[in-house]
């Protein structure tokens, strides 16, 4: 957020108990204060220099390589996998499917296997949607006095048990016959321990302890391509290591990037919080208390001083739309398979090209519109929830494969607006709250892949045969929604920046109550 948006000092605004702590300077030079002050109070913050070269961006590419390179692969998979055990077909045919065949056979099971791999990645994506909300409730507030990292590892753990899992299911599949459903029940470990909501919650709180307000915006920009990085260097190689392997050594292959990365986090990476030692043997216990709920509810419900919590509050909902309108994803590759007859190689090199776009987005588009230009970071939401819009829009109207390439090509800030408005959230919300803010958004957005994924999923079967793209359609409809939230976000700092310039202005401002 921009420098003339800053919070006043405390020595400016009354406090009460009722008001959002008001931070004097940046969030680095008075986190031990808040920290202090805060019900949390015997954690204290350690602050590295928040300029320098950190190891955090390689250990996070090497993570979301290791949970990319086998994504398509498990898909193909369960698509196999559910013609020859569930529905009973002869393996030649149902090798075929996924190929550049011709044959009309292949087209006429295409259309009867892909309905029903659909309903298993819609229960899997529900799986992996409702017990990491959950466990972003507790974890979150237990961050804020136990450290990050901890909120990190135990994640990865999941994701490693699971990939495992899958790992020696594909290889017991290569001699039996393996229920496509084993493969959700395999994704229980990575749902309980957390999965990518609490991962990405703890992510998100270490890089908020570790900046500035004045560069949080473009650090965050260059958080999530790094998360994008890594995940289009999975992507891009994972049909060529495929040709070289199989699927089974994909899926262990995912298990020690994962493993890796974990370790490289738990022996290098210094943690923003340091635990009070006399707490640490506590620290399994009190992740399960009920009074982290109470706490994420205080910190969502109670009233801020100048528009803050409205602020707050639309943020959250712009993220749960977005996710919303993202659940086309749970199809778009057997879309692409009975649209354009796309193998997983050319949907694997599209999804690189798309990610390599994004990247550019977060880490040049991002720099070039913050420091060059000085876009105000409700601008730059703005520009990326119409990119999200028209891409979807592009997609929707795509005749040949190329159009997909366009789409991505036109379109590279549609993930650039959760780094602004996580800067804009940042800034308002006092440090030792940050953890929980963010926990409770992840949660709230993942709770929506139970509408999401189910919707798309039967708007898909139910035009598939007719008129698949109408998804997309819908998508587009649900992002454009995104820009009226964020112009009423626009309007409520500048109306927050005219009341901090009032001296006479002491109530509440909140019209969002």
């Amino acid at each position: 957020m921009s420098a003339d948006t800053r919070r006043p000092s405390y020595e400016d605004v009354h406090r009460s108990d009722e008001d959002t702590p008001l931070l004097a300077g940046p969030r680095g030079s008075s986190m031990a204060a808040a920290a202090a002050s805060s019900p949390s109070a015997g954690t204290s913050v350690s602050k590295p220099t928040s300029d320098r070269c950190c190891t955090f961006e390689p250990i996070l590419v090497l993570l979301c390589f290791g949970l990319s390179v086998s994504g398509v692969v498990l898909a193909d998979q369960i698509i196999y996998q559910s013609c020859v055990v569930t529905l009973g077909y002869d393996r030649t045919l149902c090798a075929q499917l996924g190929t550049n065949s011709n044959s009309t056979e292949v087209a006429r099971l295409e259309t009867i296997v892909q309905p029903y791999a659909a309903k298993i990645g819609m229960v899997n994506t529900i799986l992996s949607s409702v017990f990491p909300a959950i466990c972003a409730l507790f974890m979150g507030p237990w961050s804020d006095k136990f450290g990050r990292k901890p909120a990190m590892i135990v994640p990865s753990v999941g994701f490693i048990t699971t990939y495992v899992m899958i790992g020696i299911l594909s290889l017991l599949s290569r001699h039996y016959l393996v229920d496509p459903w084993c493969y959700v029940v395999a994704h229980i470990p990575a749902a309980v321990l957390g999965g990518t909501t609490v991962l990405m919650a703890a992510i998100f709180s270490y890089l908020t302890d570790t900046t500035t307000e004045s560069n949080r915006t473009v650090r965050i920009g260059i958080l999530q391509a790094c998360i994008m990085l890594g995940a289009f260097v999975g992507l891009l190689s994972s049909s060529f290591i495929l040709q070289l392997t199989n699927a089974t050594t994909m899926f262990f292959l995912s298990a020690g990037a994962v493993a890796a990365s974990t370790a490289f986090l738990y022996f290098f990476l210094e943690d923003s919080i340091k635990p009070d030692v006399s707490m640490v043997h506590r620290q399994v216990r009190e992740i399960f208390r009920l009074s982290h709920l109470g706490e994420l509810l205080r910190m969502f419900f109670k009233k801020r001083s100048f528009y803050d919590r409205g602020i707050v509050w639309l943020t959250i909902v712009i993220g749960v739309v977005t996710v919303l309108g993202a659940g086309g994803g749970t199809v778009f590759f057997l879309y692409t398979r009975r649209q354009f007859g796309w193998t997983i190689q050319s949907f694997t090199i599209w999804q690189a090209v798309e990610l390599l776009s994004i990247v550019a987005g977060n880490v040049i588009g991002i720099s070039l519109l913050k420091t060059l230009l000085k876009l105000p970071d409700e601008w730059l939401a703005l520009l990326s929830v119409l990119n999200y819009a028209l891409d979807a829009l592009i997609k929707g109207f795509a005749r040949h494969g190329w159009e997909l390439f366009l789409a991505t090509g036109v379109t590279p800030l549609k993930a650039t607006e959760g780094a602004a408005l996580m800067s804009i959230c940042s800034a308002i919300i006092p440090s030792n709250e940050i953890a929980k803010f963010y926990s409770i958004a992840m949660a709230m957005t993942n709770t929506v892949s139970l509408a999401s994924a189910p919707l798309f999923t039967f708007i898909y079967n139910s035009t598939v045969e007719t008129a698949p793209e109408v998804f997309n359609f819908v998508a587009s409809g649900i992002f454009s929604v995104n820009v009226i939230f964020v112009g009423i976000i626009a309007v409520l700092l500048r109306k927050r920046k005219t009341t901090q310039t009032d001296p006479l202005f002491t109530q509440d401002s909140e019209i969002l109550t």
